[in-house]
């Protein structure tokens, strides 16, 4: 079983939001994590590693194949984050995934150093930056590999119901795997009920045999929410969308079991950046 050790407090906090399993929430915690971090005026740098380029689109940002991205950061040493970053507002840059990004899946499984690249180059630029996020794929492969070595910690989302659980344990190994190998100072910082409803005992169940494992479990549950998807049809972390909302409130409590207590950083960036394609 991964090591459950506190977070590092340290500047920035880079935080992999992952498993291997789809449709358990990874995106929809990067999206409105960060949005909540950003309310609590945290800089934030979202990592769109899933060629499905869900977290991009989330927050109004499309770009073709040629055009910088995650794709470029993580092909080679021609680009640096600043390079790849597209602003969304003063306290938050994305770095955006395009469809061709799963071409690099194959380089970075033959290529040991090109899975250490994303951590050498977010090394540079620490100092702007008090949380970055990845959103992950849904696989265990290189592109997860490489959030995995680059974090110090990792937020396992599942979402309630027997296979969830099941799959739970397979990802509790690679992250095991990835301490042994490349990175002993990652954390498993928690894992996150998502699609909580209480008032079905499979919910309850669900929590409870996380309980029972051993494992670290947020305080906080994202409950269901039609907050959640109309804010993805909006373009916009919930918490700006719809404020008081319960996906609202879910979020921001998240953030503050993250980041405790409220600190603001001292103040936002603002650098050259990309033009966002709408």
């Amino acid at each position: 079983m991964p090591q459950a050790s506190p977070p590092i407090r340290a500047k920035p906090r880079i935080i992999a939001i992952a498993n291997f399993k789809g449709g358990v929430g990874k995106t929809t915690t990067a999206v409105n994590l960060a949005g909540a971090f950003v309310l609590r005026e945290q800089r934030v740098l979202l990592i769109d590693l899933d060629a499905q380029c869900n977290a991009s689109t989330a927050l109004n940002i499309a770009i073709a194949a040629d055009k910088l991205g995650t794709r470029y950061l993580l092909h080679g040493d021609d680009y640096q984050v600043p390079d790849c970053v597209y602003d969304r507002g003063p306290y938050l840059d994305v770095i955006p995934a395009d469809p061709d990004l799963g071409e690099l899946e194959q380089h970075l499984l033959l290529s040991p150093e090109g899975r250490l690249r994303l951590r050498t180059k977010l090394a540079q630029c620490a100092e702007h930056y008090d949380v970055i996020l990845f959103d992950c794929p849904p696989s265990i492969g290189a592109l997860t590999q490489c959030a995995l070595i680059a974090a110090s910690e990792v937020i396992i989302p599942v979402d309630v119901g027997f296979f969830s659980i099941d799959g739970l344990v397979r990802m509790l190994s690679v992250v095991q795997q990835i301490q042994r190998a490349y990175n002993p100072l990652l954390s498993l910082t928690g894992v996150l009920a998502t699609k909580f409803d209480s008032r079905t005992t499979l919910s309850e169940q669900t929590v409870q045999t996380i309980h029972t494992q051993g494992l670290p479990l947020f305080k906080t549950k994202i409950r269901v929410s039609v907050e959640i998807i109309r804010a993805q049809m909006a373009r916009s972390p919930v918490s700006l969308y719809a404020p008081g909302s319960s996906a609202d409130v879910d979020y921001r409590a998240l953030a503050a079991e993250l980041v405790p207590p409220y600190k603001p950083s001292r103040g936002a960036k603002r650098r050259g950046q990309q033009e966002v394609q709408e």
